[in-house]
């Protein structure tokens, strides 16, 4: 399975709802991705440009791209970002076998 980071910015009506509601949202988002087969690893409310983070373990990167895609059509999310973990040392092997030459003017 991969890791995924998702980063989120939640619209006006998610922001109201988050402050003046009384839902889980780590229990939406637990709900969320096991209905897709993937695992939320970690979900975090954040200051900054992002107003969450969460890590989640899944098959595909589609699983969670339907999430995240399902969440803004709802209209609680205005931005999602969605990022795959990758192996470092497998993106070294695969940088070895790469053959590219630069232009040349």
């Amino acid at each position: 399975m991969a890791i995924f980071v998702q980063l989120g910015v939640y619209s006006n009506q998610g922001a109201d709802g988050l402050i003046n509601g009384e839902s889980d949202r780590k229990a939406a988002m637990e709900k969320m991705l096991g209905s897709v087969g993937a695992k939320l690893l970690e979900y975090h409310i954040t200051r900054g440009k992002y107003d969450f983070v969460l890590l989640s373990e899944a098959d595909s990167f589609e699983a969670v791209a339907a999430c995240a895609l399902q969440a803004r059509a709802t209209g609680t999310l205005s931005e999602a970002v969605t990022l795959e973990a990758v192996d470092l040392n497998k993106v070294r092997e695969m940088g070895k076998l790469v053959d590219f030459s630069p232009p040349k003017s």
